[in-house]
């Protein structure tokens, strides 16, 4: 008995941790962070401030507009053990260079995971003109290169009524400039508002190779494209889209990077809205299938 007992303990103790384990082929749930459009309740809040309320909340980190106060987000999520997702920045196509001020926060990022996050815009081109591409591509490769030398990620952002308008503009430019490090993102409410609410899993799936960021927030189903944007940028809690549809997606496409909380224009008490946002997360996430089937085209 004496050498058969530690056995025995060893094998059920073994059962228990492969019990644990997730189920197979059932990835790890997305790292879910605020973006800083959440904060519209105007009150002043120091990056201190805005991390120690995240953390309570319990999302994953930030992302912010602009290039300014990097130092002092960084130190201040640093603090509160969350990440710092992503800077959205702009790059003027018709200008033919890339703002000083990009330069510099890709020099204040190194070496960090945090994202650029480039809309593009134009006066001389439609958006998703193609032609623009002759432009566009050259001064992505240039950014593209320096982020890399800092050990960044680019990600193009689809936004209504730019250049760059589409996440399949977003994936055709990710292929012409042929960068490891530079990607596409999926806008829920950008892609309603431009593209309405059908093929979502056919557009998820031509993303998939280049998809580096997805934002996602409630939002109303139907003619999406005549809706203003109180309607497709909503709490996540409310909205008759069912936004379980987008995650099931990424499941089924295996995406595992970040998912950032859209608020733009959402009013009312920040704290509050948020709250309600990080719970429907988890009864979605509560509420997907363990085990997902790949689809045909991958």
């Amino acid at each position: 008995m004496k050498t058969i007992v530690p056995i025995l303990l060893i094998a059920i103790s073994t059962v228990s941790l492969v019990c644990a384990q997730p189920p197979a082929g059932a990835p790890a749930r997305n790292e879910f962070y605020a973006m800083d459009t959440n904060f519209n309740d105007g009150k002043v809040r120091t990056p201190q401030e805005t991390a120690t309320l995240l953390k309570e909340l319990g999302f994953s980190g930030y992302g912010i507009v602009g290039t300014a106060n990097i130092p002092q987000w960084l130190s201040a999520l640093d603090k509160e053990g969350l990440k710092f997702y992503s800077i959205y920045v702009g790059v003027d196509i018709d200008s033919g260079k890339i703002d000083p001020a990009i330069l510099q926060a890709i020099e204040q990022l190194r070496g960090r995971p945090t994202m650029l996050w480039v809309n593009m815009a134009s006066k001389k081109f439609k958006p998703s003109e193609i032609a623009g591409d002759a432009v566009a591509v050259p001064l992505l490769r240039d950014l593209a290169d320096k982020a890399f030398d800092a050990g960044l990620k680019v990600a193009l952002y689809p936004h209504t009524g730019n250049w760059l308008e589409t996440v399949q503009d977003a994936v055709r430019l990710s292929e012409k400039v042929n960068r490891r490090n530079l990607g596409a993102t999926f806008n829920l409410c950008h892609w309603l508002k431009v593209s309405g609410d059908q093929n979502l899993e056919e557009i998820l799936t031509a993303a998939r190779p280049y998809l580096l960021q997805v934002s996602i927030n409630g939002a109303d189903s139907g003619d999406t494209q005549q809706m203003n944007w109180d309607r497709l940028i909503q709490p996540l809690d409310v909205g008759s889209f069912d936004v379980s549809q987008v995650l099931g997606a990424l499941r089924r496409i295996r995406y595992t990077g970040p998912i950032g909380l859209q608020g733009y224009g959402i009013k009312g008490d920040t704290p509050a809205h948020l709250k309600r946002s990080i719970t429907a997360w988890e009864q979605i996430w509560s509420k997907l299938p363990a085990r997902t089937q790949r689809t045909r085209s991958n």
